[in-house]
């Protein structure tokens, strides 16, 4: 065999086998986003703001109220959910059980500085809404200049 004949064989062993690993990270890949997509979520929240306060709604479908926390500063709300589902099918020759567990957290930054001592929180039907009272705007007072 000449030497540029086992040159080029080797070549084409290496092109395959890296094209083998690509393939297999690929897959890799492909099932750890599927992984994340099925058992994390990232909650959908919407932000009304009024004269007085800041109300904040967020989607939190299929978890308990006792466990969420809620942590509010005057430019944050923390939020922090446990959840654990399973859901069961029955077929006449097969049963399928899927159980999710995990933490959801969002951090939401609010549009303006907030009392947190002055807020309060509800959850129905998986939205939790969190009203919170902005703080004073400061006065003003222009000073002339003698």
């Amino acid at each position: 065999m000449k030497k540029r004949d086992h040159v080029l064989e080797m070549k084409d062993f290496i092109q395959k086998m890296m094209d083998d690993t690509a393939a297999t990270l690929e897959g890799m890949r492909s099932e750890v986003e599927t992984k994340i997509v099925d058992y994390t979520f990232v909650p959908g929240r919407d932000i009304i703001e009024t004269n007085d306060e800041i109300i904040v709604n967020i989607a939190l479908p299929g978890i308990k109220k006792e466990d969420i926390t809620l942590d509010l500063s005057e430019k944050y709300l923390k939020i922090e959910a446990k959840f654990d589902t399973e859901q069961n099918i029955q077929g006449s020759y097969v049963t399928l059980t899927d159980k999710r567990t995990g933490v959801v957290k969002r951090n939401i930054k609010l549009p303006k500085k907030v009392i947190p001592k002055e807020s309060s929180a509800k959850f129905e039907n998986g939205v939790l809404k969190v009203e919170v009272s902005k703080l004073e705007k400061e006065e003003r007072h222009r000073v002339i200049i003698e």
